[in-house]
This record gives structure tokens, C-alpha cells and sequence, in this order.
């Protein structure tokens, strides 16, 4: 998006992230959130696509457009590409298109490359005044272009995600205890007695956290609860400045892949001892929370504890249960009912003040048990609305702990990393409300700066016939959430503050947010586990830390949505020729994507070839949801049902093409 937000051009260079499109021109994303900058072809040499960079800019005919001035930071340290030959030089073609310079190889045994083999190559030397080229050694050959397996590591390397942890990290891990001892339970509350339980995927190796409701009376409407969530000491085993630390603090987020996790913390931890794993003791970091019959939570407390957790569930046995009653011991059955029940009282009290909701899309790659490589099915992730209401059981608790750390966290003026989600802007809603006129709904922007405002419209569009797309537009209408020292509240939420506490294994804010409450409580006299506690974190380091972990999510996210559309791409290569009914989704100059519902996929019916089909051209209006043949006014909206027939599945563009065959009664 470019900016229309300021007049007049810049008197100092502006921070920002570089985004290169394939065509050759760029956009620079600015680090202070006031919008991007257009960069023309030829104005942002020598920097590369990711780049941390300065930009001077001034006001242009549609927006700010500026240019280059110094690269603050390599964001790249990798590419991969296909190897080639040129006379007595080797080349790397990169695989990314938004890499537009040429990568020369420098290798010692030159007789050792193999042309046609996807590799990666370490960048030596970047692109400077002198040299409009990088050099590159190779590091490794990947394999043949288009397997599953070299594709799949080329996205994480383009997303700089590494499988492998350093074998000093490795070596620390080895280090670290197989169980909790006796010096481990100093400082700390014993929980073991409550009936803590784990509900989590299937698949799940990692326990961040566990749940205990006590009913505080006899009627399960009335009564009032008490409401323990108990989260992963992580900060007890990793300590600050310590080489596992250092590692997590680099990678900030486990990534979470089809076949396969990649771990923020090495094993040893993150699937043994720091996991809540069932019939064990474990140091944890607790939230004791009063909940009344309203869902207003009183008396909250905070400290480091010991618990022994007594079962460990899956998301679809709870579903089961929740559908039936038959499929658990009474015992536990008997605290599932308590569990979502107080999940009802939270879900209730934070739609009362605002929380938004959308119904968005998730898919579920279904993998052979036999064979990991093997796709067997494409799927909605919540397929049933049983399963939806057991992982909500879960989020209502996690998303209740997290905000009342939050409140702790404002009240005592603790240097926290918040998790914010700022109001949408007004030039999102005037571009919602256009696109939403042409689907049928009024949409008054004036009236979704307010988290209530904005959960009305998703309220109105709930039973709408293209209520999927609109939820989509409403999605993109919004900020994007991020972390940050200053408390700027969380919009979806309607909260004021809100805190990432409940998983440290996976998430390094959170690791951030139990130390700093550990050190507030040894402050404060409360318990904060052994000695010594944490230090509490300099603000300025904090936010420093917390800038990473917003790019650093934004890359894990990209990770593993491109590796989605990777599996989705290789399941369709054997479903060319067949037909698939479908839904527009949404239309780019590209092209219009369709999102078809068996497999659960998306494609792309290429602008070009509607128009070679068709013979003629079309345009894409401004409202951004609609293209039109501009001689037989033949049109396509986003919502519209369509026919269409799969005609490519690309591994290496991660993308399956549709041609159109046919237009069903357009949604009304």
C-alpha cells in the first residue's frame, strides 16, 4: 500500500524494509508503520530484496515515491538456486524472482558442481557500487528441482529457517536435566495435587500448557470457578545470555510444517523436560484466576510451581466428548464439562465487550501414516463444529491468562512485550467499504474504528451467501498484530493489554514475559522458583527484541503457508484434467484465485488465459472484487460459484492452475 497520509517529501532518510517485485520495482515497508515508499526499476541498487534500508522520498502523482540511499542491514545471508556453466564461470540462478542480480560462484574445486542441481549457496559478497552481482560458495546440493523434499527446504531457506541447531546448542542440551530434583521445587508452589490435563493436536509433541478448573460450589451455571492455567517453566532451563538462549532469541518461533516441526528449542527441551507430558512432575509458571458467573475474572495470581499432570488429551477426543459424553472416563468427562463451561462464561464476556471473530479458512494437510511424503487428503482444519468448540475450550482459557498477566504487567509498569493489534486505518476501510457495496453489504467505515463497531459488521455478514469472502476482506481490512514494548491494546481482542505468556516452548516473547515476572515477583516477595531470578530486561532491550520477533513471525507464518500451497500443488499434479467445483476468492492483476472445497485448495485461473479463452480482454475495477470482459460485459466476482479444470500444478511457483469452464448462478 502506499502512502497518502503525508504532503511533501523528506528532509532525512527514512528505516525501511525492502520488498522487490518480480517486475522490477520495489516497495519499501517503513519501520516507524507510516505506510510504504514506490521505488522505481533502477532506483534501489545495491540493495536486495529484504533488505533493512534507508529511503529518501518525496510526494508523486500516486503516492510517495523515493529512492535508495544506504543499506542498513543484509537481511539475506542465503539463496538457492540452479546451477549453470558459462564458459569458465559457474552461476547460480536464483530461484527467487525477486532476487534480479546474478550470483557468481566462487569455489575452490570448481570440478565438483554439477549443472541442472538445486544448491545453496552462502552470499560472500553482495551487490556494491562496483559490482552489480553477488558472489556465492556453495554450501550444499538440495537435489533434483521439483521434488517434494528440495522444494520444501528451499522455502525454509528463503524464509531463513534453519532445521538444524548448531552443535554447541546441541551440546548445551545434552546438558540439561531429564527430570524435575529437589533443587528444582525451591521458590516454588506445590500444584501437584490439582488435576492439571494437556489437550492438544494428535500429533502434538510439545505440552505448553496444561488447565485445571475447581468449581467453587455445587451449581456448574452459578458458582464460581477457580481457573489455573500452568505454562512451561521454559525460563528455568534456558537462561538469559546462555548459548540455548541465544539460539531461541535468533529464531524466536518454532515453524510448523505438514510432515515435520522445526523446534525453537532443541528437543532435549522442548519435547521432554520443559513439556507438560502427562504422570510427570514439571516446573511451570502459573495463573490462578477467580472467574465468576459473568466471566469476569477477580484475584489473579501469578507464580512459578511444580505440577503433575494427569492425562493428556487430543483436540478430537475432547470433540468426541463434547459430542457425546461416551468417550472419556467419568472423572475426566466430569472436568470437561467444568472446562467448557467456563470457556462459555470468558467466550461470552469477551463478545459482550467487542471481540471480533472471523470465520477464516484452515487447512489440514493429511499425510499417509506409512509414508510422510504421501498426501492423502486436503482438508478443512476445524471441519465440525464440535471440533471447533473444543479448540476453543482451550483459547478462551489461553487468551484469559494472557490478558490478566497483561493487567499485571500495566499496573506494576513492567518493561513486558506486548502483543498489539492498532485500529485498521481509513484509507483500509474506504477500500472494505467499496469492495463490500459490490457484494451486497453497506458498510459505513466511520463505524469500525471500534473493536464493537467492527464486530457488528462480521455479525451482519455471518449468514451472508459470500460471508467467506467478506470475511476475507475484513481480514485484510485489518492491522497486522505485532509485538512491542508500548501498550497500544489489541483491537480484535477488545483489550486494553494483552500479553503472548502461554507458550514459551514455541514462542520467544513468551520466554520474555516469564522473566520479567519472575523478577517482579522476587522483587515483590512472591514465588519466583530458585535463585537467582531473572534480571529484569532493560526496556530498550525488550523492544528490540520484540522488532525481531514481528519479522521474524512475519517469515514463519510465510514459511508455512508457502509450504501449504507446496503440498497442495504436489497433491494436484495427479488431478490435471479433472474438474472441481469452486469459489472466487479474490482477483489480482494476475489473476482470480478460486478456492475449491474437495481437496480443500486453492488456484488461480491466470488473467492471460481467461482472456484467450474468452477473446477478449478484461479489467479489474476498483473496487478490487469484480474483473469485466470489456466487450461482452461478461463478469466475475469474488463469491461467485465457478466450474473450473485444473490445468497445471507448479512445485517450484508453489501454484495450481484453473482455466475457467463455466460460471454457476453468481451468490446473491
Amino acid at each position: 500500500m502506499r502512502s497518502s497520509k503525508r504532503q511533501g517529501g523528506s528532509d532525512e532518510p527514512v528505516a525501511a524494509r525492502l520488498q522487490v517485485n518480480p517486475g522490477g520495482y520495489a516497495f519499501a515497508v517503513r519501520s516507524d508503520g507510516e505506510g510504504s515508499i514506490f521505488l522505481p526499476p533502477g532506483r534501489f541498487a545495491p540493495a536486495i530484496d529484504g533488505d533493512e534500508v534507508l529511503v529518501r522520498y518525496w510526494s508523486a502523482e500516486r503516492g510517495d515515491e523515493g529512492t535508495v540511499e544506504a543499506v542498513i542491514e543484509r537481511r539475506r545471508a542465503r539463496i538457492t538456486g540452479m546451477l549453470r556453466q558459462a564458459g569458465r564461470f559457474w552461476l547460480l540462478d536464483p530461484d527467487d524472482p525477486r532476487i534480479l542480480c546474478h550470483a557468481e560462484v566462487e569455489q575452490a574445486e570448481q570440478d565438483a558442481l554439477v549443472t541442472g542441481v538445486v544448491v545453496v549457496g552462502r552470499i560472500l559478497r553482495y551487490p556494491d557500487a562496483v559490482h552489480e552481482d553477488m558472489t556465492v560458495e556453495i554450501e550444499r546440493v538440495l537435489g533434483e528441482p521439483g521434488s517434494l523434499a528440495t522444494e520444501q527446504a528451499k522455502v525454509l531457506i528463503e524464509h531463513g529457517i534453519d532445521p538444524l541447531f548448531p552443535p554447541e546448542v546441541l551440546a548445551a542440551a545434552e546438558e540439561v536435566p531429564t527430570e524435575v530434583g529437589e533443587a528444582d521445587l525451591e521458590g516454588r508452589d506445590d500444584l501437584r495435587g490439582l488435576p492439571f490435563m494437556t489437550i492438544d493436536p494428535e500429533d502434538a509433541r510439545d505440552f505448553d500448557d496444561a488447565v485445571c478448573v475447581e468449581l467453587l460450589g455445587k451449581d456448574l451455571q452459578g458458582a464460581d470457578m477457580r481457573l489455573h492455567v500452568a505454562v512451561a517453566d521454559v525460563s528455568h532451563y534456558v537462561r538469559e545470555g546462555s548459548v540455548i538462549d541465544r539460539e531461541a532469541a535468533w529464531r524466536c518461533f518454532s515453524t510448523y510444517l505438514p510432515n515435520r516441526a522445526i523446534p525453537m528449542l532443541p528437543e532435549q527441551l522442548s519435547s521432554k523436560i520443559c513439556s507438560l507430558v502427562p504422570r510427570e512432575d514439571r516446573c511451570a509458571m502459573v495463573v490462578s484466576m477467580r472467574l465468576d458467573a459473568s466471566g469476569e475474572i477477580h484475584d489473579t495470581e501469578v507464580r512459578a510451581a511444580v505440577i503433575h499432570s494427569r492425562a493428556r488429551l487430543s483436540y478430537d477426543l475432547v470433540a468426541r466428548e463434547l459430542a457425546t459424553g461416551e468417550h472419556l472416563p467419568p472423572e475426566i468427562g466430569d472436568r470437561i464439562a467444568v472446562l467448557r463451561a467456563a470457556a462459555d462464561r470468558l467466550r461470552r464476556r469477551r463478545l459482550a465487550l467487542g471481540a471480533i471473530e472471523l470465520n477464516l479458512p484452515e487447512t489440514k494437510v493429511v499425510l499417509d501414516e506409512d509414508d510422510p511424503e504421501r498426501i492423502r487428503d486436503i482438508v478443512p482444519s476445524r471441519a465440525t463444529r464440535e471440533m471447533t468448540r473444543a479448540y476453543n475450550l482451550i483459547e478462551e482459557l489461553m487468551l484469559a491468562a494472557n490478558e490478566a498477566t497483561a493487567r499485571i504487567a500495566v499496573a506494576r509498569r513492567l518493561p513486558i512485550v506486548f502483543r498489539v493489534h492498532a485500529p485498521p486505518d481509513e484509507e483500509r476501510l474506504e477500500r472494505l467499504a467499496r469492495a463490500a457495496e459490490v457484494l451486497g453489504v453497506r458498510v459505513e467505515p466511520e463505524k469500525l474504528t471500534t473493536s464493537r463497531g467492527f464486530q457488528k459488521l462480521v455479525s451482519k455478514v455471518k449468514s451472508h451467501p459470500r460471508s467467506q469472502p467478506l470475511n476475507m476482506l475484513m481480514l485484510r481490512a485489518m492491522s497486522q498484530a505485532e509485538y512491542r514494548v508500548d501498550n497500544l491494546g489489541h483491537f480484535a481482542l477488545a483489550s486494553d493489554a494483552y500479553v503472548h505468556f502461554t507458550s514459551p516452548i514455541r514462542r520467544y516473547p513468551d520466554v520474555i514475559a516469564h522473566r520479567v515476572l519472575k523478577a517482579w515477583l522476587a522483587r515483590s516477595g512472591g514465588k519466583a522458583g530458585p535463585a537467582p531470578a531473572p534480571t529484569m530486561p532493560e526496556r530498550d532491550a525488550s523492544g528490540a527484541q520484540a522488532q525481531r520477533s514481528s519479522l521474524r513471525e512475519r517469515e514463519v507464518l510465510a514459511a508455512e503457508r508457502d509450504t501449504k500451497a507446496l503440498f497442495a500443488a504436489h497433491f494436484m499434479r495427479e488431478r490435471i484434467g479433472d474438474r472441481f467445483e469452486g469459489m472466487v476468492s479474490g482477483i489480482a492483476q494476475s489473476g482470480i484465485f478460486v478456492a475449491i472445497e474437495r481437496p480443500y485448495v486453492d488456484g488461480m485461473i491466470r488473467l492471460n488465459t481467461l482472456e484467450r479463452e474468452r477473446a477478449e480482454s478484461f479489467e479489474i475495477e476498483d473496487n478490487g472484487v469484480r474483473v469485466v470482459g470489456r466487450r461482452s460485459g461478461f463478469a466475475l466476482c469474488v463469491g461467485d460459484r465457478v466450474v473450473v479444470e485444473a490445468i497445471d500444478s507448479d512445485l517450484q511457483r508453489r501454484r495450481v492452475e484453473f482455466v475457467l469452464i463455466s460460471r454457476l448462478e453468481a451468490a446473491t
